[in-house]
């Protein structure tokens, strides 16, 4: 990976009539044609007062900035985004399939990749994020279009009384009696029940799990706790089984290619904030046979509305 260079310009008033562009041309030694991609991608960020925000454009003066702020990271500007889904566009909200492998959101670094902005550029749409799905695995997002229903929205995964119901696969015969495991992680209250959906070839388990809380890593750490943990969970894998869900890096199935993390987010139940009642859930043969086909398209994932 290539070095990381930040760049952070106190904008005063012998700079405030200058352009951005030109300002980052100068202190950076990088062409403006660089600079102008890595604005476009999230890198540039303008700040007055303690909010940064994205400056995706150059403009003419530095007049209502009061810094600015450039993270230049070539690997991470180079990326290609994956493809998104949009499952349903309610006009407030949206509902998408996110890929194994895409981030929900970006970083400082850049966001081009990440789904809020994929899905920002796909419906030329402010998108705003309300709750994350890991990396790794593939699944329902929600994203809200205003004010309203990103709190409406929120409020409900607060509230823990929107389900959530995910698929994964383990290794070994999951037992038939539902496993509910009630323990704190990272000393809040977390809850999970899973139960057994049907045993699959290789001596693995389909298996339904349906959360209230929302932790982080919350499915499969505790998945790890029960002694299943999820197959291409390098991080709560089968040797961390007696480590309360801490990381050693170790797995049998190692998160590789070849053992893609077997994780989907598969039902979103909820009352929107117009008070209807909705539910989107993905066809899970058909999820099984791209993971076993070591495919990541969108489109193998039928959508139940």
């Amino acid at each position: 990976m290539s070095d990381v260079q930040e760049y952070h310009l106190n904008i005063d008033s012998d700079k405030a009539h200058r352009s951005p562009l030109d300002l980052l041309v100068e202190h950076s030694g990088l062409s403006r044609n660089v600079i102008k991609q890595a604005m476009s991608k999230g890198a540039v960020w303008r700040q007055r007062g303690k909010k940064a925000l994205p400056l995706r454009r150059n403009s003419d003066n530095c007049k209502d900035i009061a810094q600015l702020h450039f993270y230049y990271q070539p690997d991470i500007l180079s990326q290609i985004p994956q493809q998104a889904e949009l499952i349903k566009d309610l006009q407030d909200y949206s509902v998408w399939l996110k890929p194994r492998g895409m981030r929900s959101q970006g970083s400082r670094f850049a966001d081009h990749c990440a789904l809020v902005r994929v899905a920002e550029q796909a419906i030329s749409r402010p998108c705003r994020i309300v709750h994350r799905l890991d990396q790794d695995a593939c699944g329902l997002i929600l994203l809200a279009h205003n004010k309203a229903a990103a709190r409406h929205l929120s409020e409900l995964f607060a509230q823990h009384t929107i389900e959530k119901r995910y698929h994964i696969v383990v290794d070994g015969d999951f037992p038939e009696q539902k496993q509910i495991i009630d323990q704190t992680l990272d000393d809040k209250p977390a809850y999970s029940e899973f139960s057994k959906l049907t045993v699959l070839e290789g001596n693995r388990s389909l298996v339904e799990v349906r959360i209230t809380t929302g932790r982080k890593h919350q499915v499969r750490r505790h998945a790890a706790l029960l002694g299943y943990p999820v197959i291409g969970d390098s991080r709560y894998g089968k040797d961390n089984r007696k480590n309360n869900g801490e990381s050693n890096e170790k797995d049998t199935h190692g998160g590789s290619a070849q053992y893609p993390l077997q994780l989907c987010a598969q039902q979103l139940s909820f009352s929107d904030h117009q008070g209807h009642d909705q539910q989107f859930s993905i066809n899970s043969q058909a999820w099984l046979q791209a993971i076993t086909e070591a495919s990541n398209t969108p489109s193998n994932y039928p959508i139940n509305t």
